[in-house]
């Protein structure tokens, strides 16, 4: 790969390297280093990359694995328990509670989810790739991502019943 289809094939795809990133760490200030490093981890493999059908999911794979190196180096900031004893947001959630009130407490209980869950729901949801996309990404099987995802839905779903005691049938 030369460099001219090094830069129209993948330079493009650094926002997206970086959003995901940011995604999977919560964190925009070290996202930068990564997206670097995916850059550069791409730019040493441009021959091989050639053979690659999907440049993109390979190199969101790399950010991946990437970030969960870091992931595993750091504590989690907060588990589910203190989530909800520092919320500070109202129960009334009909009432108080305006859509970007409520995204931000989604994008907390995905935080607070095991990283396969929230790794696929990260990819379905908010990067809106299809399913044989997350399958080529996370090495996982679509069976196990339908199942990953279904577990996460619900666990966000518990979480958001319990922590404004909404009644499932309401």
């Amino acid at each position: 790969m030369t460099e001219k289809e090094f830069n129209t094939s993948i330079l493009p795809l650094t926002h997206d390297i970086f959003t995901f990133a940011v995604h999977l760490t919560g964190d925009r200030s070290g996202v930068v280093d990564i997206t670097q490093d995916v850059m550069y981890k791409l730019w040493e493999m441009r021959q091989e990359l050639r053979k690659v059908q999907n440049p993109k999911a390979w190199a969101l794979k790399i950010t991946r694995n990437l970030c969960l190196d870091i992931l595993k180096k750091q504590k989690p900031l907060y588990d589910e328990e203190q989530m909800y004893k520092n919320s500070g947001y109202d129960h009334d959630l009909l009432r108080s509670l305006e859509d970007k009130e409520t995204a931000a407490l989604v994008k907390q209980i995905i935080d607070t989810l095991p990283d396969n869950q929230r790794e696929v729901v990260i990819l379905r949801e908010i990067e809106e790739m299809e399913y044989n996309e997350i399958a080529e990404i996370t090495g996982l099987g679509l069976n196990n991502i339908r199942v990953l995802l279904s577990r996460a839905r619900t666990k966000i779903k518990e979480i958001l019943v319990k922590q404004y005691s909404i009644s499932k049938y309401e």
